[in-house]
């Protein structure tokens, strides 16, 4: 029975099956390591598409044996950067297509994360937890197919022009403005330095485009009159990083999804950016940045913060609905390593946007689609 929803749930959305070398992650900045390298601080994760389905940690393990043993335990709490482990997993599975498989991930020291070994697994090599989980998220799909969603929370830094210092986000107290849980420590006090902007969630993206605009047009207003500059760089100080989240309600979480949007959304913006930060796009920003909601749906968090277009980006939401709502008939190709080494290398930006256009014109055939691509192409070529 669950198989046979998972084979409808491939065919609906014309999945490609076929997975790729895990050599494929080093287009992407990933590192991986032999045997030689692993140490203790490791996660497993396994998952069917971006579904979870287990995440265990390793407790022990002994190199005084031979033959080293492993016990691993399942992760019930997140211990510190354990969350981000997990997120690694599930793109590196992404990045080479296992659609069904498993990923060891580990972390050496403060930020470095390694993957320590992917493979594909079989339906039959699940447990029955595993296949009980799976028997849940496939069942909200098939079962309960409802209107999408969408959402948005745009990062920013407010600077006062006056002393050149940071706003705090906890002197921020309308819901629509909140602040991101990176934090800052002077003389042992926490000082919140990135902006929330969190316009009310619609169900198309004209309305959420208006609810957008109505944020931006307040914070405008209140910057002139506390003195305040909008800071929305990728990478404006330090180890602070920007980002444009789009949220996705009532939708499913599989590759197709996100690659349509990676693809077609995400690589051309990268190539008109102004002043790109490659560190984000290697971390937070790597393609495959994604979170699941309590929305029956995903937070896409590969776009660096786009707060400064909001007047603008009515071309970029309503192609980015077009390719969700479309996600069942659009065929999505492959990546190019052209455009990943312009997207992840600083001295290999030789991409053009006119490129890209020529490249990926033909994809789209039917009326609406041809003219929100060539919307969302001369709106980038404005930016």
């Amino acid at each position: 029975m669950l198989n046979d929803e998972l084979q409808t749930f491939h065919n609906h959305f014309r999945l490609d099956r076929d997975s790729l070398p895990t050599a494929h992650l080093d287009e992407h900045g990933v590192v991986q390591i032999g045997n030689d390298e692993k140490n203790k601080t490791q996660l497993r994760v396994r998952a069917y598409h971006f579904y979870v389905l287990s995440t265990k940690r390793i407790v022990s393990s002994s190199a005084m044996l031979v033959e080293p043993s492993q016990v691993w335990e399942d992760v019930n709490q997140f211990y510190y950067f354990e969350k981000e482990l997990q997120e690694l997993a599930l793109q590196c599975l992404y990045l080479t297509n296992t659609t069904l498989g498993e990923c060891i991930v580990q972390r050496n020291g403060q930020r470095e994360m390694q993957v320590v070994g992917l493979r594909s697994i079989t339906f039959e090599q699940l447990t029955i937890q595993e296949k009980q989980l799976l028997t849940v998220e496939i069942s909200k799909w098939s079962r309960n197919r409802r209107q999408l969603s969408f959402g948005a929370d745009l990062e920013v830094m407010l600077r006062n022009t006056k002393t050149n210092k940071y706003l705090n986000g906890d002197m921020l107290e309308d819901h629509h403005f909140g602040f991101d849980e990176a934090i800052a420590i002077h003389k042992n006090k926490v000082f919140h330095p990135i902006i929330e902007i969190r316009p009310k969630p619609a169900m198309e993206m004209n309305g959420l485009h208006k609810n957008l605009l109505t944020l931006y047009h307040q914070l405008m207003t209140e910057n002139e009159r506390f003195h305040l500059e909008t800071i929305t760089e990728p990478n404006p100080i330090g180890r602070f990083f920007l980002g444009g989240h789009l949220h996705f309600g009532s939708i499913p979480f599989s590759f197709k999804h996100v690659r349509l949007l990676d693809q077609f959304v995400a690589i051309p913006f990268s190539l008109v950016e102004k002043k790109p930060s490659f560190q984000r796009r290697n971390r937070y920003g790597r393609l495959g940045s994604v979170r699941k909601n309590v929305y029956e749906g995903f937070e896409y968090r590969v776009l660096p913060t786009w707060f400064q277009f909001i007047p603008s980006c009515l071309p970029l939401l309503l192609w980015v609905e077009y390719l969700l709502e479309n996600a069942s008939t659009l065929i999505v190709p492959p990546f190019k390593p052209s455009y990943l080494r312009s997207y992840y290398v600083e001295n290999e930006r030789g991409a053009t946007i006119d490129q890209w256009f020529f490249d990926y014109r033909e994809f789209f055939q039917d009326e609406i689609g041809v003219k929100l691509f060539h919307n969302y192409n001369t709106w980038l070529k404005k930016l």
